[in-house]
This record gives structure tokens, C-alpha cells and sequence, in this order.
């Protein structure tokens, strides 16, 4: 990292309980003020005025029916005239406005930043019409070509590429997912009775609870964390990577295809993401590590998805990250690297525009040594990785706290 920028330590955090809900009875503002009040709170002996620059994410804005939401989220929670940066990046938002309050704070212009993401879909009457025209209108969409294409396609690519003939993968991902929840206070299914494994064994087992909720995390210069928390956790490595929602895009010839990173096979780029790989290599090498180094990590979870994210982010070879849930591996006792141990999409519940920052939180709390149940033995280094759209925008953050290299 050069001596110019600031380490970033994360000092605060706050979430909504149970995203995969609806909660009719909140505005998304209630839901916003809810989480950063929690964050704030959670950063011991900070204040609201004491917030000089924020970041929000959101769906978008035919998800929202608001635009231009900064000034409102100002006036909301009480730091205006601090500027609020919006994004809408899909899923992927919260993660992206993290990278966004990392640069403000590491710039040395800002102090003290907040960070959210959040999602109200039972404010839209045509929620699910809307959430699939949140990207390409003018050429994706009018093909027909959706979000949920994207998920459905790719994930059939690599079963089939890879030689998976059933849904045991599928299970043996959902009931990891649902085992993690159970001990998530603040997961969708907390408190449930548990399936069998044999009843996830199907392709509907890994689709997200999709509900509403917020996320949000404070973000200081190093220097500074101690005023905050005697834990902190700092942000090494962090990046956004970008390529076409349209998949036939990402495995055509040079210039309508990507430069492919080096050392994919352009075969592998269907069942893959060339913007995963290419933001993994990014944030690994700005934190310094590689996948041998990461304890822990959190992954966008939708049918196949948790398996080339495992294969892209390194911590499996191409075509095992399906064979690595079979395997037990992403389990606490699985002698390898744990995956979404807050139940992820799945059970944890989805929350568009939050689920990035909902990875990053759980990453915290576990490096922190405050999962409880949950907990990761001597958790050092932690990955979160997330989606936008149809594989279009790839987010990894690297986390680490104070034991990491001793």
C-alpha cells in the first residue's frame, strides 16, 4: 500500500435482524437510521455530528422510487451538511460503497465515514419486474436476458462442465447455510426447525430469502481506532471490478470479450467470472496475501454460485468448489476455510442492496473473536465477496485484525 494513503480500521457496525423479512411496519429510512444508529453506537463514544462523509447503497432507483436519496439520508440522520454519496450497483452496492468509504478515509480528507446499504422491496408493487430491469434496459432486458438468467445458466454451465450429476452439492451448500443461521441470532431462520439434509437435496434449496433490511459500518484512519474500540479490524485489501451483465459478452473473442486474467481458460470464464478473478488478484495483492492466508470467507450465495466463487476467490481449484461443500469443508470442523458463517443469502436472508456490507459484518465480528457458537478458531484474515446483476460487478474485501502476520 503506499505510505501516502491511510490504513482503514472499521470501529463500528449495525445491521437489520432477519433481512430475509419483509418488515412492514419500517420505511427504508427507518431501516437506514436503524442500522447506523446501531453502527454509531457500536463505535464507542462517537456521535452523529461527529460523521464528516457517508456512503449509501441501494437496489436502484426502480427499486427505490427515490432518487437523488443523499440530502434525505443527511437530513435523516442528523449530519448534514456531511456529504452522502449514493450508489446503486445492485447487490453488490453495500460492498461498493464500502470500497467508496475506504478511499474517502484512506485519502486523509475524510475522518470518520459511515457506510450503508439497504433494501425496501415491499414498497414496490412490481418488485421483482423492476429488480430485473435494474441493469442494461437498452440491450440485455429487451433480449429477454435477466438477473436470474445470468445465475441460472452459469450455474448449469458448471455442473454440467464439471461433471456434477445431481443436487447433492446443492444440499450439502444449503444445509452449511442453515446450520450457520441456527447459531446467527440475527439470521432469517434463527430459531427454526431444522431441515434434513435430504430435503435440501433440490434446486430450489439455494435460492436467497429475499427480504428488506439495512447494513452499515464506521470507518477511521488507523490512528484513530483506539478512540473507537479495542478491536479493530482493517480493511488490507479492497476492489471493484467491472464487465457486461450479458454473459455472451464475457466469453467472446477480443474486443467484444474482456482481457481474460491471465492464466483462465477461456472455457472457464462461462461457469466462472472473469470480474471475480480479475478483483480477487486485485485486493490479494493490495492486502498482500494469497487464498492460502484467508480463515474465513463470506460469498454470494444463489444455485451455483458459492462454487465458482470458491474456485475464483482461489480457495478451491477450478470445477471443486461444489465438491468442497459435498466434502464438508465450508463447515467449522471441516478442516479447511468456513464459508458464510452467518447463513449467508440463504438462511441469513437476503437484503439487495445491504448483502454486501452484511458479509463484511460478519467478517468483523468473527475477526473480533464475538461469534459466539459461530466462532472461527483464531480467525486472522477474512474474505467477503460479492455480486452485482448477472455477474457484472465483482466486489472483494480483505479484513484482518491485530493477530494477522504475528
Amino acid at each position: 500500500m503506499s505510505e501516502k494513503l491511510k490504513r482503514v480500521a472499521i470501529v463500528g457496525v449495525g445491521n437489520t435482524k432477519k433481512p430475509g423479512n419483509i418488515h412492514p411496519l419500517k420505511s427504508w429510512k427507518e431501516l437506514v437510521a436503524d442500522a447506523a444508529y446501531e453502527a454509531i453506537e457500536d463505535a464507542k463514544g462517537l456521535k452523529p455530528r461527529d460523521i464528516d462523509g457517508a456512503v449509501i447503497a441501494y437496489h436502484g432507483e426502480g427499486v427505490n422510487e427515490q432518487g437523488g436519496i443523499g440530502g434525505s439520508v443527511a437530513d435523516l440522520l442528523g449530519i448534514a451538511p456531511a456529504p452522502v454519496f449514493p450508489h446503486s450497483m445492485n447487490c453488490s452496492g453495500s460492498a461498493v460503497a464500502l470500497n467508496t468509504g475506504w478511499e474517502m478515509v484512506a485519502s486523509g480528507k475524510y475522518k470518520r465515514v459511515l457506510v450503508m446499504g439497504f433494501e425496501k422491496e415491499g414498497d414496490n408493487i412490481n418488485y421483482t419486474e423492476n429488480i430485473n430491469i435494474s441493469f442494461d434496459t437498452e440491450y440485455d432486458y429487451m433480449f429477454g436476458f435477466r438477473h436470474r438468467d445470468g445465475f441460472e445458466l452459469m450455474s448449469n454451465y458448471y455442473m454440467k462442465h464439471y461433471g456434477y450429476k445431481d443436487y447433492e452439492s446443492y444440499g450439502a451448500m444449503s444445509y452449511a447455510a442453515h446450520t450457520y443461521g441456527r447459531m446467527n441470532p440475527k439470521a432469517s431462520v434463527y430459531g427454526k426447525p431444522m431441515p434434513t439434509r435430504e430435503s435440501l437435496n433440490n434446486s430450489g434449496s439455494c435460492f436467497s430469502m429475499m427480504g428488506e433490511g439495512a447494513a452499515a459500518a464506521i470507518l477511521v484512519p488507523e490512528e484513530d481506532a483506539c478512540l473507537y474500540t479495542d478491536k479493530p479490524v482493517y480493511i488490507t485489501g479492497v476492489s471493484l471490478a467491472c464487465t457486461s451483465h450479458y454473459i455472451a459478452h464475457r466469453v467472446g473473442e477480443e474486443p467484444m470479450g474482456p482481457a481474460f486474467p491471465q492464466g483462465l481458460k477461456r472455457e472457464e470464464t462461462y461457469g466462472q467470472s472473469v470480474a471475480l478473478i480479475a478483483a480477487a488478484r486485485d485486493a490479494y495483492a493490495m492486502a498482500g496475501i494469497t487464498a492460502a492466508d484467508i480463515d474465513l470467507a463470506q460469498v454470494y450465495d444463489l444455485t451455483a454460485g458459492s462454487f465458482w466463487f470458491l474456485d475464483g476467490l482461489g480457495i478451491t481449484a477450478p470445477g471443486q468448489g461444489a465438491q468442497y461443500f459435498i466434502d464438508g469443508k465450508a463447515m467449522l470442523d471441516g478442516g479447511a476455510v468456513p464459508i458464510n458463517t452467518d447463513g449467508g443469502n440463504i438462511a441469513r436472508g437476503h437484503a439487495s442492496g445491504a448483502d454486501g456490507l452484511n458479509q463484511v459484518i460478519e467478517n468483523v465480528i468473527q475477526l473480533r473473536g464475538d461469534a459466539g457458537e459461530r466462532q472461527v478458531k483464531d480467525a486472522k484474515c477474512a474474505v467477503a465477496a460479492c455480486v452485482g446483476s448477472a455477474f457484472a460487478h465483482m466486489t472483494v474485501a480483505v479484513l484482518v485484525n491485530d493477530k494477522f502476520g504475528k
